[in-house]
């Protein structure tokens, strides 16, 4: 292949509905990390979250939290790209809080629940009752709107009102509801993704990427190859270069052995 690393996102992509990663799929991208291609991941998850769901050691990168910091294997060190401050969230939470259900408010390493009371028995999710509970910096937040909330209206006035973050609308490929997400200004995947490759030496055209959310746009139309999962949304199918099987039935194996023989 003339492409140089072979990125991903995590859920709808490489893992299943169950959030398994199958042997076949674990096998090739072996195959190909010991054949000196470099394999990224690209998550909106946290580091824990990750770890709770499959082996790190599969790859040589992730990107975590929709490409706030980049978490170097390896080296088991992670490079941060921006944060969100509290005053922020705070004023954030203030113009939404009538509308919403619940808040995450995301730190490297944790995600702080607040409004809504998860009471789960994993230690990285922490329910808070104020956002002064939270000591750390945030990677990012995410806000899930009430029923009939119109989410595209809450979009346009974060936008217009808070210029100093990244504010997008963001729909799973498994579900039709919507939510905001609030990244540090100017930090998406692709930019992300783009920087790691200029440490690399590698740039944006010499990249693989695969995935099937709206958060995944950005950079699927940006690297040299943009494969979306047979189980993408349609605006995410409407933008890629190609499209591969889905999540469910080894859809990133069979595309990366597909282009090995071409």
């Amino acid at each position: 292949m003339k492409y140089k690393l072979i990125a991903m996102d995590f859920d709808g992509t490489l893992l299943t509905d169950d959030k398994k990663v199958s042997s076949w799929t674990k096998k090739e991208l072996q195959k190909l990390k010991e054949e000196g291609y470099k394999i990224v991941g690209a998550t909106a998850r946290t580091l824990d979250s990750v770890k709770n769901v499959l082996d790190t050691n599969m790859f040589h990168y992730i990107i975590l939290n929709n490409g706030v910091s980049i978490y170097d294997v390896d080296r088991d060190t992670d490079e941060w790209m921006g944060y969100i401050t509290l005053d922020i969230a705070s004023k954030i939470i203030d113009e939404v809080f009538d509308d919403c259900l619940q808040i995450d408010l995301i730190s490297g390493t944790k995600y702080y629940i607040y409004k809504y009371q998860k009471k789960s028995s994993l230690p990285f999710i922490v329910d808070i009752d104020r956002v002064e509970d939270v000591s750390e910096k945030l990677a990012r937040m995410n806000v899930f709107f009430n029923d009939g909330v119109d989410v595209l209206a809450y979009y346009e006035k974060i936008k217009k009102q808070f210029s100093n973050v990244n504010c997008f609308v963001m729909q799973s490929s498994d579900d039709n509801k919507k939510w905001l997400v609030v990244n540090p200004i100017d930090i998406d995947k692709k930019v992300t993704l783009s920087h790691l490759g200029d440490e690399l030496g590698i740039s944006l055209d010499e990249m693989i990427f695969f995935g099937d959310g709206l958060n995944d746009l950005e950079v699927l139309e940006g690297v040299g190859l943009g494969v979306g999962m047979g189980n993408a949304l349609d605006e995410v199918l409407d933008k890629v270069d190609a499209v591969t099987d889905t999540n469910n039935c080894d859809g990133i194996a069979k595309f990366l052995v597909k282009m090995k023989n071409i």
